[in-house]
């Protein structure tokens, strides 16, 4: 059977394939494919497994490697900067290893075009020191899946995909082979000294993941021999992922080495290369993880050498001038005419015009996710990483304390990065009596990488589930001051803010603004009374298309102009025009 897949769908087959039974993931683009497509495959076929989003990264890690622990195949998905997350149980499986096998998949974003990093994935294999899989193709994709899963159960130790997203979001005819639905055998073999060890047998287990890797790293350096011997010239060009291909559809691969485990790389067989050819050129993305493993570099030219930059997607010109001899340049993206805006009609709109209004010397420490995009409307200072605006909000307070300065702090969170990895810091914030105001921007949905569930929504995927409350959270972090407003309700949100900020003033303790704006595009809202502008009351200053930055209005002859297409009648603008200009 032949289908037309995405690289990640083709990953969730392989995964399938390859015996795999449970998958988690947290949602996170360009790796959110895998897991829907895991749980449709499975359907279709007939195939019981276990497929969930959870919390975050590090809680779907633990639950796919326990999963193995008792035998079963899993599989754990994520995006690069999700990896960051999931690095600490990571380091620690490298050395307990696994029963079943257990894949993780890390899909990486050179560029970066949706992440706020674009590192290399396979760099943090070699910390972890776990062997890591880079395809260059779909079909590679679902071959090398399926790999990582007999590598990982033959030598027991957790294997790493790391698709970039030119191969994860690109498409492809690949040939589907046939998912064997074999009964488990499920059992937890207890042994303390491997899966609860002591610092003396971790020490142990360090020297026996040592000897798997050179194992793994011999076994694939022998078939690459086989490969070199097909390369007749002065020059090889090792090449791994997306630029693999990159490679073969420029010069027709016949100075090719395609080196799809990029680590562990058998020391011995790099060092035939130094000898057999005059040249070696290195083609990767993002970081030189082939590059460094050679024992010398006199020959070998690549981004260590500055042939290459050491940042910024490759091109495929790009890489022919560097096969061409020139060292090139980092690419420098232009940017577009139009930048990217929050949907009309949403919600969040007007909490951040309502933050800039009641506060407009605060800071306004921001998060990962669509309402990101508060920068537009000057409402975010920061943005670092998962559930960092709480944590930065922190640092912020303690700073004007100790400079002897009053200023608001207002931080934004949305209610999947709340659950993500905001509850921690709320609970020191409170602990440490940081005085913020905390805006969590209630969506009902994981917005921004393709409107997958949250831990409040009852049910995930099919299975029936507890919805975990987000005001039931706070007060149970031991938050005193818990105001939930309709984002809407202009007046009741800059109402909020004000009584919060007040309150986190006199009582020297953090305090928070719940706003609920169920999505325009996922969760759906009813459209109310399409607004207009009247011509003779609008004096034209642009408050409402370019500060508030409604999509649905533009400056047309200096006047303002609501296009009924695309207003959706949340009647928040009735609020902002100045000269009641604007009329449902």
């Amino acid at each position: 059977m032949k289908r037309f897949l995405l690289g990640n769908e083709a990953i969730a087959w392989g995964a399938l394939e390859g015996g795999c039974r449970l998958a988690s993931s947290y949602p996170g683009t360009p790796a959110s494919e895998i897991l829907p497509a895991f749980a449709r495959w499975a359907r279709e076929e007939g195939i019981e497994v276990d497929a969930r989003w959870t919390i975050n990264e590090k809680v779907a890690f633990e639950i796919s490697l326990a999963a193995s622990y008792m035998g079963v195949r899993s599989l754990v998905s994520m995006k690069q900067v999700g990896l960051n997350v999931a690095l600490d149980p990571l380091m620690s499986a490298a050395y307990t290893g696994v029963k079943g096998g257990f894949v993780v998949v890390s899909v990486d974003d050179p560029g970066p075009y949706s992440s706020q990093t674009e590192q290399d994935s396979r760099y943090v294999a070699t910390l972890a020191k776990v062997p890591v899989l880079d395809p260059s193709s779909p079909l590679k994709a679902l071959r090398l899946t399926k790999k990582a899963f007999s590598l990982s159960e033959e030598y027991e130790v957790p294997v790493m995909v790391r698709p970039v997203l030119r191969v994860a979001h690109s498409r492809q005819d690949v040939d589907l082979g046939q998912i064997q639905d074999v009964p488990l055998e499920v059992d937890f073999p207890r042994s303390p000294h491997r899966w609860a060890a002591t610092p003396h047998y971790r020490f142990q287990l360090h020297k026996e993941l040592n000897k798997k890797l050179r194992k793994i790293a011999c076994g694939e350096g022998e078939k690459l021999k086989k490969k070199v011997e097909k390369i007749v010239g002065p020059r090889v060009v090792v090449a791994s992922g997306a630029l693999a291909a990159c490679v073969q559809d420029l010069t027709g691969g016949e100075d090719l080495l395609e080196v799809e485990m990029p680590y562990p790389l058998d020391q011995n067989f790099l060092a035939m290369l130094l000898n057999k050819f005059q040249e070696v050129l290195v083609v990767e993305e993002t970081y030189p993880v082939i590059e460094m493993q050679f024992p010398f570099r006199d020959k070998v030219k690549g981004r260590l050498s500055g042939h290459l930059p050491m940042e910024g997607e490759t091109t495929p010109e790009m890489v022919r001038a560097f096969l061409d001899g020139e060292r090139v340049l980092a690419l420098v993206r232009e940017a577009g005419d139009a930048k990217p805006r929050l949907c009309p009609g949403c919600g969040h709109r007007s909490v951040f015009y309502a933050m800039t209004q009641v506060f407009p010397q605060a800071i306004y420490p921001g998060d990962i996710g669509c309402y990101t995009l508060g920068v537009n409307l000057g409402a975010v200072d920061t943005c670092l990483c998962m559930g960092a605006s709480v944590g930065q909000s922190i640092g912020f307070t303690r700073a004007l304390s100790l400079g002897g300065r009053e200023r608001p702090v207002v931080a934004t969170i949305g209610d999947s990065t709340f659950y993500h990895s905001g509850i921690p810091a709320l609970i020191e914030a409170l602990h440490s009596r940081a005085p913020f105001v905390l805006v969590i921007l209630d969506n009902s949905t994981t917005a921004m990488t393709g409107g997958q569930p949250t831990p409040q929504s009852p049910d995930s995927d099919d299975r029936e589930g507890i919805s975990v409350s987000i005001a039931r959270l706070v007060n149970g972090c031991g938050v005193r001051f818990l105001e939930e407003v309709e984002a809407y309700q202009y007046p009741q949100v800059e109402e909020a803010l004000k009584k919060a900020w007040e309150w986190a003033r006199d009582e020297r303790e953090v305090a928070v603004v719940l706003v609920k704006s169920p999505c325009v595009i996922y969760v759906g809202v009813e459209k109310g009374p399409i607004c207009r502008v009247d011509q003779e009351t609008c004096v034209g200053c642009g408050i409402c298309a370019e500060k508030f930055e409604c999509p649905a209005i533009s400056m047309e002859e200096g006047k303002a102009f609501i296009d009924p297409q695309w207003c959706t009648g949340c009647g928040v603008c009735l609020h902002v025009c100045p000269m009641g200009a604007i009329v449902a």
